[in-house]
Order: C-alpha cells, then structure tokens, then sequence
C-alpha cells in the first residue's frame, strides 16, 4: 500500500484498521492539496438538505485529456470506500503515468446527512456493534437510486453536474457490505477487468461472490463480474422494494399526509418509474450521455466464504421455501413491533428508513417462495449453491435492519417505548447470532479492503487508456 500514515485517515487505515471519518477523510484531502498543491485541488461541489458540504478532491495535469470520478459515500452503512479513495489518492500521487494523461476526481462523500446517523458503525469491530448503530436511509433518500424513482434529491443534483462538468470516461462507485465477498457491476463490458480483479482479490485472501442476489439477473462476464442491463436491474429492485415510492394517497407511517411536508424529508413524489424510467435515471447511467461508462465495486467487511460455490445447490426448492419463510416472518415481528411503538414516534429519517427493509421483506417474501413467484428462480439458469447462499444472506440481513433501524429509532421516545426496544434487542441478538452462524463471517482488515478497491480502480483505468480500446458497447 501507498497510503501515508502521516495524514489522518491514513492513520485510521494502517494503525486503527478502522475506516476513516468524515473529518479525517476531509482532513487528508486537504493536507494532499496543501503538499502537492501543483497537482491537488479541492472545492465544495455544493451542500447536502443538511447543508453539509460535498467535498471533491481532483488529481491531476491542467494537461491532462481524460477524466475520472470515484464516488464514495453512496449508501451511508457503507465505509470501504472512504478508505479506498484514500489508497487510490497516494497511488495516483505517487505515480506520475497515472495523472500525466487522466484527471482523477475523488467525491469524498455523496450523503454526508446520512453518513452522519451511521458513523458511530465505522469504528466497529463485530456484527452485532456495528448493527447497534446501524443507519442506512430510505430507498427514495438515497442518492445514487432516488432519480429512478422520481426523487429530487440535492445531493443527486450535485453529482448529476459533477458528470455534465467532468465528462468522466469512468465513474467507479465504491460500496461495501456488511457480510459477503467482493463482485462487480458494470454499464459496460471492459474487456480484461475479472482477470485483475480476480487476481487482487485472491492475493488479499477476499472471496468473490459469484451469486450475489443484487446481480441475479445480471449476465456474468466472468465471475463475480456482472453487466448492468438496465430492464434487469428494474425487474430485480422491483422485488426488493426500490422501485417502491410513497404514493399520495398512502403515506408512510409516521410520515405526515403529503399535504403537510415535514421539513426533514425530500418533497413527496408520485410513482414515476415510468417517467424517469427505472434505473436508466440513476447516476450510474448518466455518463453515458458523453460515452462514459460506471462501474461498481462491491467488497466487504466481514468476509465470508460460501458465497462462491457454483456447484448444483442442494434441495433449492426446500431452501427456497425456507427463505421466503423466514423474511416474511421476521418482517411481521417488526411490523408489528413498529405498529406498537408509531403512537410514540415522531417522522425522523431511522422511522422512514425502517420502511424500506419491511417493504423488501414482503416482497422477497413472494419472490423467493416457490409455490409463488419464487418458481421462475430455478430456471431456466440452474441454481448454483452460491446463487443460492445470495438469496440466504439477504433473508439475514433484511430483518436485521429493519429490527435495527426501528430499535434506534423506537430508542429516542424513552419510556413509552422501553417494552418494544426490549424485544427488538432480543431479536437482534438472536438474529446477529444466526448470521454469523450461517456465513462464519471474517473481519477483513480495513487495510485489505482499500487495496482491493484501489486494485480493481487502478486496472479499470489502466485497461481503458489511452484509446480505450477494452471497451465493449455490449449492454
């Protein structure tokens, strides 16, 4: 690794194998621009609906011909990225062919607001710490994904510009995940990536995830490698609650009528999936206006080794029957635990994200159950045990920060709710213990993480220059 440990988060990294803060990752960015100031720039691109700056460190020549841009920050449970950029920004230091010819651009945080409500999570060292502080928003209060839904966000206003500005030929999105293996997503076939990817991600003793259920309906360019087909990936959200807004004529609980906005939530908006045209209409699609492509880097943070087994899974049906059971309970024991604390409860950001799992937990529910929609699962693609053990991770996880994310926000009522937050712990301890049980996670060192990400940046970049010939229009 590259990264100094004389900056703040570079500490973090290497001597606390911790991810770094805001604060440490602003701070660091800073420090670079005050260093190599004939090379380094940092500027606010614009504010937050909390009015918290985005921050954006640019590397390079005034010469350079060719733009990048890392985006980190996109889900506010997710701090790989933070470490990774900063790797990623000493390499591009470092190594004068790497900003001789190409502009490198660092969005050191897109939800800064949400960052904010999880990061108490990145310091964390086991499973059930880091879901005792767990915070990710609202499917329509994420950046990135709020456009395929009709939501107007700031923030993904911000980076929106940032592309019409930069004109990036790639844009990496560097994501993480609680438990799980490192896989990739992409707008585009680069010729040439899952052999580096691979290649890092065996060196760091990283497991690929060769079925994740994000990519389900993705093809596969290699593994752990998936194309984003954008009618695939709205057939896939549409089973998991993303392509779900709040309708007028519904609101969310603990969600004022529509006619009554409440100052800490994005304007209400109509079912538009349609009209903005699913994800087409997120970020991830927007530099292909200008002949840009996105890919997307997934690593995770406990490492856990069943989830590359491309063999015939064992009894799929039955487990397929046992996964559908197991969310839709587990997602009515937090509807109703949430039905007895609403009273008590006012609209915050951790009520309206609570939603977004329930919602998801209903409806995997009757994705996953074969005697439903589960059925088209096992065909006309066999079902591997890793695409399988996808599909088990997720019936852990999703209950598990629905129940995590009412618990914090049932906590701030005190009293009335104390009976409710009891149970919830109860059901987080139970549900943590499961988890680990099932998928034997490993702590993959902050360290690892960061280069893995910087690896598999670096080798897209590297592979897509200088006339990008590795890149395929197949989509």
């Amino acid at each position: 690794m590259l990264t100094d440990t004389s900056t703040s988060a570079g500490r973090a990294i290497l001597l606390h194998d911790r991810h770094p803060t805001l604060e440490e990752l602003a701070d660091t960015a800073h420090l670079l621009a005050a260093r190599h100031p004939e090379l380094c720039r940092v500027r606010t691109a614009g504010t937050s609906r909390a009015g918290q700056p985005l921050v954006l460190l640019t590397i390079g020549r005034a010469t350079a011909t060719d733009s990048v841009l890392i985006v980190t920050g996109a889900h506010a449970d997710e701090f790989s990225g933070r470490a990774g950029i900063v790797e990623l920004a000493h390499r591009v230091l470092a190594q004068p062919s790497l900003h001789e010819a190409v502009t490198w651009n660092f969005l050191l945080c897109l939800d800064p607001d949400g960052a904010r409500l999880a990061e108490v999570g990145a310091g964390t060292r086991s499973l059930p710490e880091y879901f005792e502080h767990y915070f990710r928003p609202a499917a329509e209060e994420q950046p990135e994904w709020a456009p395929a839904i009709g939501g107007r966000l700031p923030e993904s206003r911000i980076l929106l510009d940032l592309i019409d500005d930069l004109r990036p030929s790639l844009q990496f999105s560097l994501h993480s995940a609680d438990v799980g293996g490192t896989f990739l997503q992409s707008t585009c076939d680069l010729a040439g990536l899952a052999e580096p990817f691979a290649k890092s991600a065996a060196g760091l003793g990283i497991p690929v995830e060769t079925g994740p259920y994000d990519a389900f309906w993705l093809r596969e360019a290699g593994p752990g490698v998936f194309m984003m087909a954008p009618h695939h990936i709205d057939q896939q959200e549409s089973s998991t609650g993303m392509l779900a807004p709040p309708h007028a004529d519904q609101p969310r609980a603990g969600q004022p009528h529509p006619d009554q906005p409440h100052a800490d939530q994005p304007q209400p908006h109509p079912d538009q999936q349609q009209e903005t045209g699913g994800v087409r209409a997120t970020t991830w699609f927007a530099p292909q206006r200008y002949g840009g492509e996105t890919v997307i880097v997934e690593t995770p943070v406990w490492a856990s080794a069943h989830l590359g087994d491309t063999r015939p899974a064992d009894d799929p049906y039955a487990r397929l029957t046992a996964c559908a059971g197991q969310v839709r309970e587990r997602g009515r024991l937090v509807t109703d635990l949430m039905d007895e604390v609403l009273p008590h409860l006012d609209d915050t950001a951790l009520l309206r994200a609570a939603r977004t799992p329930l919602t998801a937990s209903r409806q995997l529910a009757h994705e996953w159950d074969p005697q439903a929609a589960g059925q088209r699962l096992l065909h006309p693609r066999p079902m591997t045990e890793a695409r399988l053990a996808g599909i088990e991770l997720w019936a852990h996880r999703i209950p598990v920060r629905a129940a995590a994310l009412l618990r914090r926000a049932a906590e701030a009522a005190k009293a009335p709710t104390t009976p409710a937050t009891a149970r919830l712990d109860h059901l987080l301890q139970d549900w943590c213990a499961q988890y680990q049980q099932r998928f034997q996670p490993l702590w993959l060192p902050v360290a690892r993480q960061a280069e893995h990400q910087a690896n598999t940046v670096q080798a897209a970049v590297e592979l897509s220059r200088p006339t990008r010939p590795g890149v395929r229009r197949d989509r």
